[in-house]
């Protein structure tokens, strides 16, 4: 009998259907062929947890370092029933197929698996990059032998010894250190990818900190030749820096004007060429993340958690690789695959009328770069056909991501794009000026490119020499005379740093080499952090994950901030190895030489255990660290203080089951337990009780049976919790608007208090199959009108908003005219205003009105409340971080240039 051992159960489903299903058992899965799938669920087996062995219960200096030798391995509880069907299997066995994912990890849980149980038959290894039923036949066709796998499995094995000796120690060193010298009993995690990595953040944080803003000064000039008009921007050559458009003072930029100003230009160079554009690179994980995050809005977790969803349903190959590039047989692979969904694909707009092999276009396919696992591309499997298949069907926002890869991946079949690119520079009163422009004569590939418009957009109005190329450039020639017709100048500011995103820290991780000085490393260290990084494609989200749970760091709409636990941290330990992504890239560097066969895994064992014993050496000088950081406030503890005791005047602070006093060390008792009679009170109520104000308990579940469940309102008197049952008065959430009674909920409905006495006012929680919020509900009792955005048409195709009101007692709608949208009056025709998807434009535009504004002005999103101040005062308020030129970004407001339609820079007052 022959084990095929998978992953995860998905997995191993995937490879038993492909082969064919003869029967299913719990936990295996009986082939046609008489073999037997079964599968891990990730790890069955773990390192046993420190405080299991022997002396190291207590966390103390004293039994440090920990570096256990053999480690000990366990069961992980959750899943001891697998390992039990997978034990009984494999001791059966004569024969194993290791089909776990085709990486270092992948390799490390199966043969932890495999050597647990004792397992000593014949091994293979499947090694495949994505879950097609072809895919996984023509796997089997070509097994290799497990043993050309040894070195990868024994790489594994010493990052796992590693990271567990050195994570451990360090760990308890560094909390049992604070523990000691700031009497803080906060727990400090450290990791040898996740230390390195939280120093990324640390080093963005304090350049924004640090940031110092600096004035700058542009000066621009319209030209005219003949009846054309075009724009140029200042510029200087300079020896060393190049070209500079900025200047440093407000008299030198009025310096230019004047002396510009009614001149007359000439030509001195007018160059016009046509520039191929050729699609992105196809995607690897990182970059369809940060795709996702830019272009639909998901933050890192829920794209990592939708393409593995997407993959596991096998519309996409392996996700978590780190290479854009295809093999010469994945590149056949996914012509046919494309081919064979070009036929029935809802998607078939998309798709080139021909497709081949990108097979010798080097920008896609090179099998070097390919590696383990190639870009990210579609399988041959059609969505459409698995609709009504619950397993199988992809949700709305998982249809969302297989859309991305699908139009990213076809646009490397279409041609390519083709711009007429012009150049002039214009000299006048002998000051040179820069002007570009481009124009489309191939959209190629750009047609069904979701991002097309809006990345070159971006792309154009980058720098200040770019934010021109939008504008046509008349057909002119080198020596002929221009008249200047105006010369303005602008003044910016320089912004501080952009703040990391989520997608942009996992970049950095995929990149680590762009964070270090390649003079202060072993060359063969760059080269490894520059192309590999720190962490892999499988870890990187979870380590950033681990930051976020220690509180290293905190995720606001994918931006990241650096927390003070983070800040105090990492200010301690900066300078520590531990810290270091130097160090970091010299271990993967040896880990790979492990992988390869190039060092001895016991030697590069034996290195990692020298480094954890030496984590010890420091503790003198991090003890003076802390001394001279500390300050009134806890340095690392980040439980928050809800409020003051009314016992005895001290912090309460949350704990696991209730919020307590901070002074319970000295006696006092007082606790908000976080459950009363069923009820969870949550941090904010146990905040607003400690602040003397009654907060209400919904829907208790009562103790005896057959009862219904109810309300309590709950209030602080002294130190005491006390409880009362709420009033008509307390429950109501507005007043009838027909006989001015208390209006209430009564579950799935509001209706007037007074209808018993006859009054019929009775408003449903759902209008139009979309909920009411209670706050809704109060709006319109208050005579306002509600609009509801996005409901679905009755047919299924669209959407529409509406406005609510109540008209007698009962809500009454109407659909929102042009003034109800509007976000004010055109200044061109006075007209109105409105927000379309990429732009904001006047409703006149039938009538002759060219009025519009893009949503993104050099890199930064101009929003819909900016444009109403805009349109009512003349300017917005000061932008911050527009992309302004090689030396970084500034601030400004906007105004509006109604000569030339677009935006203007406003002068920001001191």
């Amino acid at each position: 009998m022959r084990v095929i051992l998978a992953e995860k159960p998905d997995m191993g489903l995937n490879i038993a259907t492909a082969i064919g299903i003869s029967k299913r058992d719990k936990g295996y899965i009986t082939l046609k062929s008489g073999d037997i799938v079964t599968w891990a669920i990730g790890h069955l087996i773990q390192q046993k947890q420190p405080d299991t062995y022997p002396g190291y219960e207590e966390w103390t200096i004293e039994n440090l370092p920990f570096v256990p030798e053999p480690i000990q391995m366990e069961e992980d509880p959750a899943k001891k029933d697998q390992l039990k069907v997978v034990k009984s299997l494999l001791q059966k066995s004569d024969s194993c197929v290791i089909a776990t994912d085709p990486e270092r990890e992948g390799e490390h849980i199966a043969r932890t698996i495999l050597e647990y149980v004792g397992y000593r038959g014949q091994l293979k290894r499947l090694w495949i990059n994505d879950l097609t039923p072809e895919t996984i036949l023509q796997g089997f066709q070509n097994l290799k032998d497990a043993s050309e796998y040894d070195n990868l499995a024994a790489a594994a094995k010493v990052r796992a010894a590693a990271d567990y000796w050195m994570g451990i120690t360090a760990t308890r060193f560094f909390t049992v250190l604070a523990q000691t010298v700031l009497h803080e009993s906060a727990v400090l995690s450290v990791g040898r990818v996740q230390t390195p990595t939280l120093r990324l953040v640390y080093d963005r944080e304090q350049e924004i900190e640090n940031f110092v803003p600096k004035p700058f000064y542009t000066v621009s000039a319209d030209f005219k030749a003949d009846q054309d008009t075009y724009r140029g921007q200042w510029f200087k050559e300079d020896p060393i820096e190049g070209k500079t458009y900025r200047l440093d003072s407000l008299e030198a930029a009025k310096a230019i004007q004047e002396k510009v100003k009614g001149h007359e230009g000439k030509i001195i160079s007018y160059r016009s060429k046509e520039a191929r554009r050729q699609a992105p690179s196809l995607l690897d994980g990182a970059a369809l993340q940060t795709a996702a995050r830019k272009l639909l809005g998901f933050d890192i977790q829920k794209s990592t958690k939708l393409l593995q969803s997407v993959y596991d349903k096998h519309y996409c190959s392996y996700p978590r690789t780190k290479s854009q590039h295809l093999s010469d047989n994945a590149a056949d692979q996914l012509a046919d695959n494309l081919n064979k969904l070009r036929l029935d694909s809802k998607y078939a707009n998309l798709f080139p009328e021909t497709i081949v092999s990108l097979k010798g276009n080097k920008r896609f396919v090179n099998n070097e770069k390919a590696a383990e696992h190639h870009a990210i591309v579609p399988t041959g499997r059609n969505p459409e056909k698995y609709i009504m298949d619950e397993k199988l069907k992809l949700s709305p926002d998982e249809e969302k991501l297989y859309k991305l890869i699908l139009q990213h991946t076809l646009a490397a079949f279409h041609p390519e794009g083709m711009d007429q690119e012009t150049e002039v520079v214009t000299t006048a009163a002998g000051e040179l000026f820069y002007s570009k422009g481009v124009f489309t004569l191939k959209s190629g590939w750009r047609t069904i490119a979701l991002t097309s418009s809006k990345e070159e957009e971006s792309e154009s109005e980058s720098t200040p020499e770019k934010a021109v190329s939008k504008m046509k450039i008349p057909a002119l020639q080198e020596g002929q005379k221009v008249e200047t017709t105006g010369v303005d100048q602008l003044v910016g500011s320089t912004s501080k740093p952009r703040r990391l995103h989520d997608t942009d820290l996992v970049n950095m991780m995929q990149y680590a080499g762009n964070s270090i000085d390649q003079d202060e490393v072993d060359n063969e260290v760059f080269q490894q952090l520059k192309e590999k990084g720190i962490g892999t494609p499988a870890t990187r989200v979870e380590t950033i994950q681990k930051l976020i749970q220690e509180q290293f760091i905190r995720v606001d709409k994918s931006l990241i901030y650096l927390t003070d636990k983070g800040r105090h941290f990492m200010s301690m330990v900066y300078d520590h190895p531990l810290a270091s992504i130097e160090l970091t890239g010299e271990f993967e560097k040896k880990l790979q030489l492990v992988a390869s066969g190039e060092i001895r895994p016991e030697d590069l064992q034996e290195e990692f255990k020298v480094f954890t014993y030496d984590i010890l050496s420091l503790q003198g000088g991090l003890t003076q660290k802390m001394l001279a950081m500390k300050k009134d406030k806890p340095l690392f503890d980040t439980r928050v203080t809800l409020g003051e005791c009314p016992s005895c005047g001290k912090t309460i602070i949350e704990g696991k089951k209730g919020f307590g006093c901070s002074g319970w060390k000295e006696g006092c008792t007082f606790t908000i337990w976080k459950t009363f009679r069923n009820a969870k009170i949550t941090t904010k109520q146990a905040t607003d009780l400690l602040a003397g104000k009654e907060i209400l308990l919904k829907n208790i579940l009562p103790s005896a049976e057959g009862k219904k469940p109810y309300d309590l309102l709950l209030k602080l008197n002294g130190d005491k919790l006390e409880s009362r049952f709420p009033t008509v008065d307390d429950k109501s959430i507005g007043s009838c608007p027909l006989c001015q009674k208390p209006v209430i909920s009564y579950g799935t409905y509001y209706a007037c208090t007074g209808r018993q006495d006859g009054c019929p006012v009775s408003i449903s929680q759902e209008f139009r199959k979309v909920k009411l919020p209670e706050r809704a509900v109060k709006a319109l009792l208050a005579g306002k009108e509600v609009l509801l955005k996005d409901l679905a048409k009755a047919n299924g195709e669209g959407t529409y908003s509406i406005y609510i009101f109540l008209k007698d007692g009962k809500i009454s709608s109407r659909f929102p005219e042009t003034e109800d949208l509007s976000l004010g009056s055109c200044p061109r025709c006075q007209k109105s205003v409105l927000e379309t998807k990429w732009n904001y434009s006047c409703s006149n535009r039938a009538g002759g009105c060219t009025f519009k504004l893009q949503k993104e002005f050099l890199g930064v999103e101009v929003k819909a409340a900016q444009i109403k101040k805009l349109l009512k005062r003349g300017y917005t308020d000061k932008l911050t971080g527009l992309k302004g030129g090689k030396n970084g970004t500034f601030d400004t407001s906007l105004g509006y240039d109604a000569e030339n339609n677009r935006y203007s820079f406003v002068k920001t007052k001191s």
